[in-house]
Order: structure tokens, then sequence, then C-alpha cells
């Protein structure tokens, strides 16, 4: 995807050697190169990067730069510079400049910088649908969050597209713990701003975990819960359908089955129950799929997934199924010891040890949730033979 770029500078000279280091990146596009003296005062070209000439001091435009950084729907500024002291360097980071170059530019350094960028949003329309995902828990502890942070690693690690992961368990949420992730913005700030979206605003308000994956972390604090609306969150996934920017959202819904979370599993085009084979967790699953058809969403595309399953447990998946009425649509292990160490380490399992088997039964889970609907039912039959023969 291309970075696009607003080039100012002092001279012509260091204008084509500036032009030349922006396109012999991968991603790099340059939009537009003006002197320094026809800096506008807001951005507006549709760059995602700034890259500005610098030299020596000019308080006109630190000014600019800082006022620019200090609004965070603007674009990051890069610096040029034909040599830099500690001193100045520190100065630049003080007023909000995301990067600092000095000549000659190597091509490897200046292509790290680029990747360290957040991925900016294609053009409304321009991608493939959105399939929004969204996992319910039967109870707390059955696992959800764990299933839903390593589903949208896996599918982001895919590369063929964005993945938003969307912590809507907005009392309780713990996503950010799973990532270990330190979020300036919680989906409180997009909610406010649910009215007057646009896909660059909206982009600054999400945490990039990494290329391809963004999170939208559930409220800091427990009273702020109450600021999420159905209505409004409807604007917001409709949205960002609309704008087809993820190739996938997974939605962690958590266990409480309040109006959000109802219009959390209306809004999406696949719902996963997870459970485990407990008595009192299969229970509540039972339980929940009545409240569902209740409430007028028996026809969900719902799909029942085992969290922690033990092979040698009490009930088999037979039982399972008998009890619920339903067919189990697949199972990821238990491994209580690497599970635990990845959650409190704040990295996805998939990534910290992805040749585990229960990794290898979460890349079926995300398989199916990526919707590989000619893959889906082969792995998740082979997925469930491997449960016996392990």
């Amino acid at each position: 995807m291309a970075i696009n770029f607003s080039l100012y500078y002092r001279t012509p000279e260091n204008c084509d050697y500036l032009k030349k280091v922006i396109t012999s990146s991968r991603q790099g596009k340059l939009v537009e190169a003006k002197p320094l003296a026809e800096l506008p005062e807001m951005v507006n070209s549709g760059a995602n990067a700034v890259f500005l000439e610098y030299e020596n001091d000019d308080p006109d435009l630190d000014q600019w730069i800082k006022k620019t950084a200090a609004d965070h729907r603007n674009p990051p500024i890069f610096l040029y510079l034909q040599e830099i002291t500690t001193e100045q360097l520190w100065k630049a980071l003080r007023l909000g400049v995301k990067e600092c170059f000095v000549f000659p530019i190597r091509p490897e350094e200046f292509q790290e910088a680029l990747d360290r960028l957040p991925v900016f949003p294609i053009e409304p329309g321009a991608g493939d649908p959105t399939r929004v995902v969204a996992l319910l828990g039967c109870k707390g502890g059955v696992g959800t969050t764990f299933m839903a942070v390593n589903a949208a690693y896996l599918l982001a690690q895919e590369d063929k597209g964005q993945v938003l992961a969307a912590d809507l368990d907005l009392r309780y949420g713990q996503m950010v713990y799973f990532f270990d992730a330190k979020p300036q913005y919680t989906i409180v700030e997009v909610i406010e701003n649910a009215d007057h979206l646009d896909h660059s605003y909206l982009q600054s308000l999400f945490y990039q975990y990494d290329k391809n994956l963004q999170l939208m972390p559930a409220p800091l604090r427990l009273e702020d819960a109450e600021i999420v609306t159905p209505e409004q969150l409807e604007k917001v996934i409709s949205y960002l359908k609309k704008l087809r920017a993820f190739r996938t959202i997974v939605m962690d819904v958590g266990h409480q089955v309040d109006e959000v979370a109802l219009k959390s599993l209306e809004l999406a085009d696949d719902v996963v129950l997870v459970t485990n084979q407990m008595i009192p967790a299969l229970s509540n699953a039972k339980k929940l799929l009545e409240v569902l058809q209740l409430v007028g969403l028996e026809n969900l595309n719902l799909q029942i997934w085992l969290n922690a399953w033990q092979k040698h447990g009490d009930l088999s998946l037979n039982d399972v199924a008998g009890f619920l009425g339903r067919e189990v649509a697949g199972a990821v292990q238990f491994d209580l010891k690497e599970s635990t160490r990845s959650i409190n380490e704040g990295v996805p399992l998939a990534k910290l040890a992805p040749n585990l088997g229960v990794c290898r039964d979460l890349q079926i889970f995300a398989a199916r949730l990526g919707g590989k609907n000619g893959q889906d039912k082969k792995a998740s039959r082979w997925g469930l033979l491997n449960l016996f023969r392990r």
C-alpha cells in the first residue's frame, strides 16, 4: 500500500535528492513537492507523511511542526538535515517529529522508518468486502478473548489485508493485556466521534499492533461502558464495512448479553459461541442459544467452538453436541502452562510458540473465520481427528 509524501524543501538540489529517496522505497509515493516558503497552514494534500528539509534553528518552522504534530489527525513529520547534534535530535523529538534523517540516507534506513509507520487505510470502497466475526463467551473464563486475540493475530499474519481486533467486552475487556498494548485511545473516542468519522481520523484512533493488525480497545474505566450504545456501535461498524479498509473485524463480545452485545451479533457475518466441556459452561451455552432464539437471532450464522479441550475428559464431542442440540464446529486443545505464559507475557500464543498443538488448532479456527470455505470442512475434520491421535 502506497505511503503518500508531501515534500517541502529549501534547495532544488535537495528536493531532487529527497524525491529519489522517497520513490526508491517500496511504498513511498510523492504527491507534492514545494519550497518551504509555501508551507501551508494545514496539511490537506492527502499525504500520509510530511518530509521537511531542516537547517539550523527556524522558530517559525518549529512552531509549525509543534502545532501540526500536536493534532493526531495530521500525518507524521520526517525531518532531513545535513548533520545533527544530540541537542537538535532531542529538540525535534520534543516538537513531535516522527523520524530524523541525516545525509546520506541509506535506503534500508528509510524503509525501516516506513515500516514503523501505521498502515494507512485504502480509499473507501476500494478493497474486498469486510468480514465481521463476533466471538461470544458462554461464561467468564472459557477463553473467548484468548481465541479472539490469536485468531486476529493469525489472520493478520496471512498478509492479505488489515485486521481489526475490537474489544466489545465493554466493562471487563482484557484484550490490551493479551497484546501488552498501551493505547492512547479506546472505543470511547471512536464512539464520541461516530457522527463525523473519516478514514484518516479513524485510523489515528486505532492502536497499531503490527503491520496488518490494529486494535480498538475496550474502555479503560468501568463507567465509560455506558457511552457505547447499540446505535453508535452500528454506525461505526457499518462505516468500517463501507470503508473496506479491513479484511476482517474480529469482535470479542465477552459474555454479558446486553443490548450492545446483541447488536454486535446482529452486525456480524459469523458468530462463534465459545464454551468448554464443563457442565456449567455447557449449561450456559444452551441457555444462550435459547436466548438468541427468543430475541429473534436464531438465524445467525453461528458455530460452536470448544476451548481448553481435554481429550480424556468426561464428555466426548458427541456428548457435547447431543447436550447442546447443535453440531460442534471444532475444538482447541488444553495447554494451561503455555496459554498462561502467553497471557502473562502479553504475546499471542500463536506468535510465542507457533509449533504447539494448541496453535495448530488455533490456525484451523482462524482459517474458518477467514472464510476459507473450500478448505474449512477438511481442515476442521483433520483437526478433530488429531485431537484423538495426540
